[in-house]
């Protein structure tokens, strides 16, 4: 088990509808278990879990299963990795965290689609 798994401490930040904040420091192994390359996300970093408010019915902004996936997510791409990159890694923190198989390749599909869009757009 990661460090990662064991992090519970991320609040939503007050006056937000998606915005949360980490209140612990988070390490993740990207690619597989004993990569050695480490992931380290520090406590006070605030992130976002953009569900778009139609898509909401499928998936909860505030479901904690994702939430941490998300953290990945957004650092991976301040790192400027690439959406593929940055999504399948929330894929695999997600999948860490509980989530079953299906839904987690169709939470994967549909961030990394999101992702690219807004970028795309600008957004």
């Amino acid at each position: 088990m990661s460090m990662f798994t064991k992090c519970q401490e991320f609040y939503l930040v007050p006056g937000t509808r998606t915005r949360y904040r980490l209140e612990c420091d988070v390490v993740w192994e990207i690619g597989a278990p004993h990569s050695g390359w480490l992931l380290h996300i520090e406590k006070g970093t605030e992130f976002d879990i953009s569900v778009p408010r139609w898509l909401e019915w499928l998936q909860s902004p505030h479901d904690r299963r994702v939430l941490l996936g998300a953290a990945i997510h957004d650092e991976l791409l301040v790192k400027n990795l690439d959406a593929v990159f940055a999504s399948a890694e929330f894929h695999r923190a997600i999948r860490a965290r509980h989530t079953p198989p299906i839904r987690a390749w169709i939470l994967f599909i549909l961030t990394l689609t999101w992702t690219v869009v807004r970028k795309s757009l600008n957004i």
